[in-house]
């Protein structure tokens, strides 16, 4: 049943065009709030305000410059100002919400939108428990609107090409195995004195690296897989500078292996030791997805098909369109919104992706495997 859900969602998605979406004609324009304006509301306000039939009348933050500088930024517009995230939800004449706060906020503040009838754009991850995660799925259930999810990695035209080859062509027959990764070269800012983001170490709010940045990467692994994985087992801990236990402090380091319903096998690693020049051993993100016909090699404006038994360069299998790799995810929600459509990350991707991140943590941290039963939640 998972599988066809996953399926269908592809579809939906494959119409998508990057170029612009189609709109149906808009009565007026969109009212839109922001609660959270950090460095990733900042960059959707930025989105939002580049959007045609689109005003900004509210935004929210508990940091004065962070919500002096939204202002400034959407002073177009002349949005009120709040602190208090519940005020903005009850007004009347916000439509749709953002909510780009630390994650450990996530899940309260998008049952609350939903439950106000609010279109809601709600940042990866879901939530950081199951616990979370059950709430906003069972609020979205019920809801008269819609929630898009912020795995803006599906809107991106260069994976939409990819995956569609995969999942929709068979260009490499059964889906076999997923090797992917997220590697990055540290910073040489010391954890500790970057201030105000002190939550995103603590792994009570953030969810740990797997959950807070790696749900990006495990998403298009779900996504390429076209199924829910049922059990996990990994390792990872703080490895450097002072070595730390899963679970104290963000992991700067971790592996995990997913297998899925459909007896997919995940191989996953991610972490920000990759020295800068050690370029050869492939740093960065990719996914290499194994069939029975071959393999292809997907990375952000590439998608390389390599046949299983010819020795010759790979394909290139996107079109130049999709190698520009443009990403549409905030264009697409305004436009769902217009045209009374679901979003392709819906609630379902979004406590999917969620979920198969939550449970590679809890693997990490309890030296076990995990399965989603043990997490007691449907999705």
């Amino acid at each position: 049943m998972m599988e066809k859900t996953h399926r269908r969602s592809f579809l939906l998605s494959s119409g998508l065009s990057l170029a612009g979406s189609p709109r149906a004609a808009a009565a007026s324009d969109v009212r839109t709030a922001f609660i959270g304006v950090g460095v990733r509301g900042t960059g959707l306000l930025k989105q939002t305000l580049a959007q045609p039939g689109v005003r900004v009348t509210a935004l929210c933050d508990i940091a004065p410059d962070k919500l002096d500088a939204a202002a400034s930024l959407a002073r177009r517009d002349n949005p009120r100002t709040f602190t208090d995230y519940r005020k903005v939800i009850d007004l009347g004449d916000v439509d749709a919400v953002y909510i780009a706060t630390p994650c450990d906020l996530h899940a309260e503040m998008a049952v609350a939108a939903l439950d106000a009838g609010k279109y809601v754009y709600l940042e990866k991850p879901m939530a950081i428990t199951p616990e979370g995660v059950d709430a906003v799925v069972k609020a979205a259930r019920k809801a008269k609107r819609f929630l898009q999810i912020g795995q803006q990695m599906r809107y991106y035209s260069s994976f939409q090409g990819a995956i569609s080859k995969i999942v929709q062509d068979n260009v490499i027959g059964k889906v076999l195995l997923i090797k992917a990764q997220r590697h990055s070269t540290p910073s040489r800012t010391d954890q500790d004195t970057l201030g105000g983001r002190q939550w995103y170490y603590d792994v009570k709010r953030s969810g740990d690296r797997i959950v807070e940045n790696g749900v990006h990467n495990i998403d298009v692994c779900n996504w390429i897989a076209n199924s829910r994985p049922v059990a996990a087992f990994g390792f990872g801990k703080v490895y450097h500078p002072k070595p730390m236990a899963a679970g104290t402090r963000y992991m700067n380091g971790y592996s995990v292996m997913y297998q899925y319903e459909n007896e997919v096998n995940l191989t996953f690693s991610e972490g920000s030791l990759h020295p800068a020049g050690l370029k050869e051993l492939a740093g960065g993100q990719w996914w290499i997805v194994f069939g029975e016909k071959g393999a292809v090699s997907v990375k952000r404006g590439s998608g390389l098909l390599y046949d299983m038994w010819a020795a010759g360069e790979p394909k290139q299998m996107l079109t130049p369109a999709q190698q520009e790799n443009k990403e549409n995810a905030v264009e697409d929600f305004f436009a769902c919104i217009r045209e009374q459509r679901q979003p392709f990350a819906d609630y379902r991707v979004g406590g999917c992706a969620a979920l198969t991140a939550i449970m590679g943590r809890e693997a990490i941290y309890r030296k076990r495997m995990v399965t989603w039963k043990e997490l007691g939640v449907s999705v």
